[in-house]
């Protein structure tokens, strides 16, 4: 099936709001209609930096970038809450190294270092089985290739 990328994106937007609705729901039992619009966003621009540097970007590197996305957004979304919305969606201020009100944390940063490598690894995997766009993947570590996706079957 071939694909465009503003279909590719709308895919990607929408797992990212059921992905990050998913996480929320497993973690705390409920979510909020803003969260679901920040996990599509956040799959999108993981998706577009993928897009634009690839397996040419270090993953370790690639997911750490999209970490720092998380929780830019996190900060501005969790500060539209505090000072405007009042729904108190998410407070880490009981955990260690929270930041703004309680709003941003480091362990969370770290949590969403390794979710980020499905953002990644979902969106190569629909650019290269589903748009047949583009060569096999493969991720490095460190200048070291530690992977490749499978090769994908021509059905001809």
């Amino acid at each position: 099936m071939k694909m465009n990328n503003t279909t590719k994106n709308i895919i990607m937007f929408t797992l990212g709001c059921c992905f990050y609705t998913a996480i929320e729901m497993l973690y705390r039992g409920y979510s909020f209609r803003l969260m679901l619009l920040s996990g599509g966003i956040l799959f999108l621009l993981g998706t577009l930096l993928n897009n634009k540097y690839g397996w040419k970007m270090d993953l370790l590197l690639q997911c750490g970038i999209i970490s720092v996305m998380v929780t830019v957004l996190e900060a501005i979304v969790g500060n539209i809450d505090y000072y405007w919305l009042h729904l108190n969606m998410w407070d880490y201020s009981g955990l260690p190294y929270n930041y703004l009100n309680g709003k941003i944390c480091v362990p969370f940063m770290i949590v969403w270092f390794f979710l980020a490598f499905a953002i990644v690894f979902v969106g190569d995997a629909i650019e290269y089985y589903w748009m047949h766009r583009g060569e096999q993947p493969e991720y490095w570590i460190l200048g070291k290739k530690v992977w490749q996706m499978p090769l994908r079957k021509c059905h001809g």
